[in-house]
C-alpha cells in the first residue's frame, strides 16, 4: 500500500498543500473517499484519505474539530479540505489539533475536480497493490519455491528494475513484540494498520540506501534481498552499517517496538538465496539467545553458536550436566562461587592476576578455587581441549539460561 508521501505527488494533486500534521505523512492510504455528510464516522473504516467540501460545516469550527478528532481516532490516512465557498481556509484551532495528533490535513483549491482526484488516487493504489503483490510473489518464489526457473525469475525481476545477476544477501528485520503491542491497540484491524505503517516506513528507509531491493512482509518480519555494493573502493561492511542505520531510523519512528536484524552470507548465484535466508534466520536465533534488543547480527559473526543453536535442547542439557553439573552442585551445597570464578578466569584468558582483580579476591584464593574447579570437573586448565570444553559448557549454560 502507498503512503501519503507518494499520493501527494500525483499529477491531480499538484495544487494541494499540507497545512497540518506533517509528522503523519508516513500513514498508509488504503483507499480514497469523498463524503459530505453531517456525520461521516459510521461510513469509514480506517486507512482512507477523506475528501470533503465542508457542506454543513461552514461557520461551525467546533464540528470541524470534532470531525478531525474522530477520523484521527479511527486511524484514517488524512483529510483533504476542498477549500472554497464552504470552508475558505483551515481554522488555526484545527491546524493545532491536527499537528498535535500528527494527523495530515491538506487544502485543495476549489477549481480542482474531485472526480479526477479520486480516480487518480484509487488507480495508483490498485497499481501499487498489484506491483507489490508481484514483487512479493517473486521473492517468495526465490526463497521458498523448491522447483523454480531462476532464469525466468531473473527476467521477471528485470521488468521491475531489479538486477539479480549482482551479488546479494538476505536480511530479515524482525519485530519481537507486535503481539505485546496489541494491548495498546483496540483491535486486530488497528494492529494490521500498525504493521502496514511499519512495512511502508521500512521500505522508505531502504530506498534511501538502495535504489532497488526486493522486499516482502511475512508474519512479523520484513525479508529483504539486499544488493551488495561492488567495486574496489566499496566498504565491505556497507550493508552491516546500513542495517544499523535502519535500526536507528525504525526505533525513532516506532519507539514502542523492539527490532533485530539478521544478515545471511553474500551470494552471486540466485540458487544460494535460500541458504542466505536460512543463515539470516539463524542469526536471529542467536539474537534471541543473547537477549538482543534493536541489534544487527551477521551469520558470519556468530562463530561456535552456529553449531550449538542447531542442536536439540536435550543434547545441550546432557553436555552441560556432564561438564559442569557437579560444579553447580558444589556451589549450591557450600555457598561457593566456583562457577563465577570459572567464567571470569576463562574470560580473562586464564590470566590469574586480572581474574583476581575482577573478582576482588587475593591471588592465593583464586589459586585455591582453580585447583578445586580442576578437581571437581576433572579438567586441566593447561590443556587447551579441556579449556575449550569448559568454555562451550558455559556458553550452553547461557543458552539454557542455567
Amino acid at each position: 500500500m502507498p503512503s501519503l508521501k507518494e499520493i501527494v505527488n500525483l499529477p491531480s494533486l499538484k495544487k494541494m498543500k499540507i497545512v497540518a500534521g506533517r509528522d503523519g505523512l508516513d500513514r498508509i492510504v488504503n483507499w480514497v473517499h469523498f463524503l459530505d455528510l453531517p456525520d461521516v464516522l459510521p461510513w469509514i473504516q480506517g486507512g482512507e484519505l477523506l475528501l470533503i467540501t465542508g457542506i454543513g460545516l461552514e461557520q461551525d469550527e467546533k464540528r470541524l474539530l470534532d470531525l478531525v478528532e474522530g477520523i484521527a481516532e479511527k486511524h484514517l490516512a488524512g483529510l483533504v479540505i476542498n477549500v472554497g465557498p464552504y470552508i475558505k481556509e483551515t481554522p488555526d484551532t484545527v491546524i493545532r489539533l491536527a499537528d498535535e495528533l500528527k494527523f495530515p490535513v491538506f487544502e485543495l483549491p476549489w477549481e480542482v475536480k474531485l472526480v479526477e482526484v479520486t480516480h487518480d488516487v484509487s488507480t495508483y493504489i490498485i497499481m501499487k497493490q498489484m506491483e507489490e503483490k508481484s514483487v512479493s510473489d517473486l521473492l517468495e518464489n526465490i526463497l521458498f519455491n523448491v522447483d523454480c526457473d531462476f532464469a525466468m525469475l531473473i527476467r521477471r525481476a528485470e521488468y521491475y528494475g531489479y538486477d539479480l545477476n549482482k551479488p546479494h544477501q538476505v536480511g530479515i528485520i524482525r519485530v519481537s513484540d507486535f503481539g505485546t503491542v496489541l494491548q495498546d491497540y483496540r483491535d486486530e484491524l488497528s494492529l494490521m494498520k500498525l504493521k502496514g505503517r511499519f512495512d511502508r516506513a521500512v521500505r522508505d528507509i531502504i530506498n534511501i540506501y538502495y535504489r532497488n531491493a526486493l522486499a516482502m512482509f511475512r508474519v512479523d518480519a520484513m525479508i529483504i534481498l539486499i544488493p551488495e555494493k561492488t567495486g574496489k573502493k566499496v566498504d565491505k561492511n556497507y550493508n552491516f552499517d546500513t542495517a544499523w542505520n535502519l535500526i536507528a531510523s525504525c526505533c525513532k519512528k516506532f519507539p514502542e517496538l523492539t527490532l533485530n536484524i539478521g544478515l545471511g552470507s553474500s551470494f552471486t548465484d540466485l540458487r544460494f538465496a535460500k541458504n542466505s535466508y536460512k543463515q539470516a534466520r539463524f542469526a536471529l536465533k542467536y539474537a534471541d539467545f543473547s537477549h538482543s534488543q534493536n541489534g544487527v547480527h551477521r551469520y558470519s559473526d556468530i562463530g561456535v553458536y552456529k553449531l550449538l543453536l542447531d542442536l536439540e535442547s536435550r543434547v545441550l542439557e546432557e553436555y552441560f550436566q556432564e561438564s559442569l553439573g557437579e560444579l553447580i552442585k558444589y556451589d549450591n551445597e557450600h555457598g561457593a562461587e566456583l562457577m563465577l570464578t570459572l567464567s571470569e578466569y576463562l574470560k580473562q584468558n586464564c590470566n590469574a592476576v586480572q581474574t583476581a582483580k575482577k573478582l576482588f579476591i587475593h591471588k592465593n584464593t583464586l589459586t585455591y578455587r582453580i585447583r578445586k574447579i580442576e578437581r571437581i570437573t576433572a579438567k586441566n586448565f593447561s590443556n587447551m581441549q579441556d579449556r575449550v570444553s569448559l568454555q562451550i559448557a558455559l556458553i550452553i549454560g547461557e543458552q539454557l539460561d542455567v
